[in-house]
């Protein structure tokens, strides 16, 4: 099988003060980690590219001018509940929204080395928990092997299972989707409709049915609508709680 590679992590760090900026981003690379690295002056250019799953861990600063590092936590929060964020501070005043927030942690300036290397630890952990389990199956006569955190659901058509990536690819494999089912387990996959089975964490939203975070839909069965959007919302709560 394919060996997959552990990507560097993926940072950001949103900050208005130069010289913070400068001694944040110098303890990152003394850090000795694999990283990429995005920068941003406020909380709007941020937001306005900020999309779930883009980054492991970022890097707020509580006091901007507009939008402040708690308003830009909100924000992503709306979109992502599962980014790393670390709010950077001159104050321990904002501790109560940080717990509401799911923040990490909060780190005084000036930031310490072990703090930093801390958070990126933590970063690391939580991305490579995702990477390392992988679904191995053969598609179009090639062995692959997918990351369980790579899939967005498998759906059964043309008499094949054909797997989603959040990368665009797709895998058709002629394991049926009931044999799927017992490798792509609960509570993280969710079989939704006789055809589809779910990655709950590549969900953007639950209507009739579910809206992929790539813009597709999930069936889910009419008959089983109520029990199955229960599901998807104690997963999502256990996540936050665990986080």
């Amino acid at each position: 099988m394919p060996r997959i590679e552990k990507p560097p992590l993926r940072l950001a760090i949103c900050e208005d003060t130069d010289p913070d900026l400068a001694a944040l981003k110098t303890l990152i690379e003394n850090s000795g980690v694999g990283y990429t690295l995005d920068v941003f002056k406020n909380g709007e250019s941020f937001i306005d590219q900020f999309a779930k799953d883009k980054y492991d861990l970022v890097f707020l600063d509580v006091f901007m001018d507009e939008l402040s590092g708690v308003e830009t936590a909100e924000k992503i929060r709306e979109m992502d509940t599962n980014v790393v964020i670390v709010f950077t501070t001159t104050s321990e005043d904002f501790t109560r929204e940080g717990y509401r927030l799911n923040a990490y942690k909060y780190m005084i300036k000036p930031v310490l080395k072990e703090d930093v290397e801390e958070s990126l630890e933590l970063a690391g952990v939580r991305r490579d928990r995702h990477l390392e389990a992988s679904l191995e199956i053969i598609s179009d006569g090639q062995a692959v092997s997918i990351p369980f955190n790579d899939i967005e659901y498998v759906e059964s058509r043309d008499s094949r299972s054909h797997i989603i990536t959040s990368g665009g690819e797709e895998y058709p494999t002629i394991t049926s989707l009931d044999s799927l089912e017992t490798l792509l387990t609960p509570p993280r996959f969710l079989r939704s409709h006789r055809a589809f089975i779910v990655n709950l964490d590549h969900v953007d939203d639950i209507d009739d049915d579910f809206i992929m975070d790539n813009g597709d839909i999930a069936y889910i069965r009419v008959k089983d609508h109520r029990r199955i959007k229960n599901k998807y919302d104690d997963y999502i709560f256990s996540k936050i709680r665990s986080d």
